[in-house]
């Protein structure tokens, strides 16, 4: 089991640099976890409680994860824990897909706010690219990732997460206005786009901004 666990870590690093785009047919979950026992965890969301589990194949995020990593091979560890980074009491956003009755979790976001949750009705065409910004306007963006170039329509209903957004939000707020994807994102950041497929388009229905662009 310990080495199950090693190999996630290892996949939760990689995923923070560059991972390849993923795109299958998934369902997700967002809520607090209640437990982490081996390469299984419980999430309560929207009222109930979920078992599911990782493998090696699970991307893990989560913020200082690639620092505690460089740490533990500076001692010549093989890599921090799963559990180290998803605990009772914190919040995550789950991915994950039903296999033979196991939920098999695909990607993990922990260190999440707590949350009651909510849970998705259906599964949905799309998955998640890693990438840096080449061009953005309000309509759309362009992003390089590692095996191909992506462009994802955006519109007021992206939502964009990372350290530092909501402190711009707020300040747009505090003058009475809203900030627009340009205001929040730029060139050169580099993010994840959560996207879905429909009608030949593919829209980006969320954006997390792992590092921004130096300036």
């Amino acid at each position: 089991m310990r080495q199950v666990l090693t190999v996630v870590a290892v996949a939760l690093v990689v995923s923070l640099v560059w991972a390849p785009v993923t795109s299958a047919q998934t369902k997700w979950v967002r809520g607090t976890v209640v437990s982490v026992t081996g390469d299984t965890f419980v999430v309560k969301a929207a009222g109930q409680e979920m078992t599911f589990k990782v493998d090696t194949s699970t991307e893990l995020t989560a913020r200082g994860a690639g620092k505690a990593q460089a740490a533990a091979e500076a001692k010549g560890a093989a890599g921090v824990k799963f559990a180290d980074f998803v605990k009772s009491g914190v919040g995550v956003e789950v991915h994950y897909k039903d296999v033979g009755g196991t939920m098999m979790a695909t990607e993990v976001h922990s260190g999440l706010p707590p949350t009651e949750g909510s849970v998705s009705k259906e599964s949905t065409s799309g998955g998640s690219a890693r990438g840096t910004i080449t061009a953005i306007s309000n309509a759309s963006v362009s992003v390089k990732g590692d095996a191909q170039d992506w462009t994802f329509s955006v519109d007021p209903k992206t939502l964009v997460l990372g350290t530092g957004m909501g402190t711009i939000t707020r300040q747009f707020k505090e003058q009475g206005k809203s900030p627009t994807i340009t205001d929040l994102l730029g060139v050169n950041d580099r993010i994840v786009v959560y996207f879905k497929e429909a009608g030949g388009a593919v829209r980006a229905s969320e954006i997390r901004v792992i590092a921004k662009a130096a300036k």
